[in-house]
């Protein structure tokens, strides 16, 4: 369970960019004296070390194995842990816990919270500017034609590349009872990402939310909405 903490960038938990949704679900979950936050995706170990910071919650590492999966389930019995996976999203990271952990039904009683992110390169807000969505732009975004979106041709400001920074894409949700029987009755992906994400917003919704804010260009949005191969048939 030991980690090395020398990793730790000082990021505010602000600069993580959480939806409010997902923010107050996360406060909901630091709250609990025991369990397990599970955070998923590129830049996973980052975001889990900002909010160890913020919450002081323990470090569980990264879940490479059966032995890393079993420990951190066996230490979130004892107090709230925080680990992660350094790919996939939010119900593939429920497939590989269940995958991986010994005990299914402790798994289901240790969780607490899953956060998945994709990291997308930020629109440079000097010199974007708003374009009308029409064609297959639009429709990959599930949007109306004619749809309001924006678009960057690059300025002297980011050096002509129309863009700034890096924006965390998330998805997310609470574990609650009725998904604790899911996990533990073993159902497949669409099931799981059918309850999870009833009021909470996947990749998709949250992608194409910030396209039409204008800090992303649709054509990331577009790629950070394909569902990852965990979101497939896999075996319980």
């Amino acid at each position: 369970m030991a980690v090395d903490t020398q990793l730790e960038a000082e990021m505010p938990l602000d600069a993580l960019g959480l939806p409010a949704r997902l923010g107050a679900a996360l406060e909901l979950a630091a709250a609990r004296l025991t369990g397990l936050i599970a955070v998923a995706g590129p830049g996973a170990e980052e975001t889990a070390l900002t909010l160890h910071r913020r919450y002081g919650m323990a470090l569980g590492g990264v879940i490479a194995d059966r032995i890393a999966a079993n420990a951190v389930v066996e230490a979130a019995d004892r107090g709230l842990v925080l680990a992660w996976f350094d790919s996939g999203d939010a119900v593939g990271t429920i497939l590989n816990l269940r995958r991986l952990a010994n005990d299914r039904f402790a798994l289901a009683a240790a969780l607490r919270l899953v956060i998945a992110q994709r990291i997308a390169p930020g629109l440079c807000r000097a010199c974007r500017e708003p374009v009308q969505a029409f064609g297959s732009r639009a429709a990959l975004l599930g949007l109306d034609p004619g749809a309001i979106l924006w678009s960057a041709p690059g300025c002297e400001g980011c050096g002509g590349s129309g863009e700034s920074g890096a924006v965390r894409i998330f998805e997310g949700f609470e574990v609650d009872s009725a998904m604790r029987r899911l996990i533990y009755d073993g159902a497949d992906a669409p099931l799981l990402a059918r309850h999870a994400f009833l009021s909470a917003a996947n990749f998709a919704s949250a992608a194409r939310a910030l396209a039409r804010d204008g800090v992303i260009a649709p054509e990331a949005a577009v790629g950070a909405s394909r569902n990852d191969l965990a979101l497939r048939e896999s075996p319980r």
